[in-house]
């Protein structure tokens, strides 16, 4: 693989998309004020926005960093470099992949540190929160693996809408899950197999969708 092209690949997604960082880093900055209110009211309409702040990201780095190569015309560009199909698809994911991980590590480590603070958030919130934090994961690489094997605008808005509602349905879901509600409201952390189920689950939805994504992208016979 040619590391020097994907570094060179993944250095320009990120300097094209630096203001994105920067507003949804600012945007969940607001949602987590919200949730600093107090109170399970506050904190379900904190991390709705936060939810809404860091979909919107992973939404527009799919579009920009790979729906609009194609539409703009400027794929052409790049695979004339002297890079192969795993080398931009290589670098397709971890630059999106990475420019997401900092707004998304900021906010989720800015909502836990809330759990520390005298008065804030139950304590008994933490494991719904970190399965919806990675579900926010598997969202944005969902519209990723769309988004790069199709490049079509079309499709990539659709995974968008169908993660959206994946979202609202999952965190229904896992806020109904017994082992999962009877300690919302409570003022310690009660982890359950229920919990670390959820977690394993996600991440092997992750893995598979980065795996399907290099395994249909190695059967193109033409990026251009």
């Amino acid at each position: 693989m040619n590391y020097s092209m994907i570094r060179r690949l993944i250095l320009k997604d990120w300097y094209l998309q630096r203001w994105i960082i920067a507003a949804s880093v600012l945007g969940g900055i607001v949602a987590l004020g919200i949730v600093c209110l107090g109170g399970q009211a506050a904190f379900m309409v904190g991390l709705i926005l936060l939810l809404t702040a860091l979909i919107a990201v992973g939404a527009q780095l799919a579009i920009a960093t790979m729906v609009n190569e194609r539409k703009e015309q400027t794929l052409s560009f790049v695979m004339s470099l002297p890079i192969s199909y795993a080398d931009y698809t290589s670098a397709k994911i971890l630059g999106t992949v990475l420019i997401f991980m900092v707004p998304w590590m900021l906010l989720v480590l800015g909502t836990l540190a809330l759990f520390a603070v005298p008065h804030g958030i139950p304590h008994g919130l933490l494991p719904f929160t970190a399965i919806m934090a990675i579900e926010i994961l598997v969202n944005t690489c969902l519209m990723i693996a769309v988004a790069l094997v199709t490049e079509s605008q079309g499709w990539t808005v659709a995974a968008i809408m169908v993660g959206n509602i994946a979202i609202n349905l999952v965190g229904y879901y896992v806020a109904h899950l017994p082992g999962i509600a009877k300690g919302m409201g409570g003022s310690s952390v009660m982890w359950s197999s229920t919990a670390s189920t959820a977690l394993l689950i996600e991440f092997a939805t992750i893995a598979a969708l980065l795996c399907l994504t290099f395994f249909f992208q190695s059967r193109k016979r033409d990026f251009l």
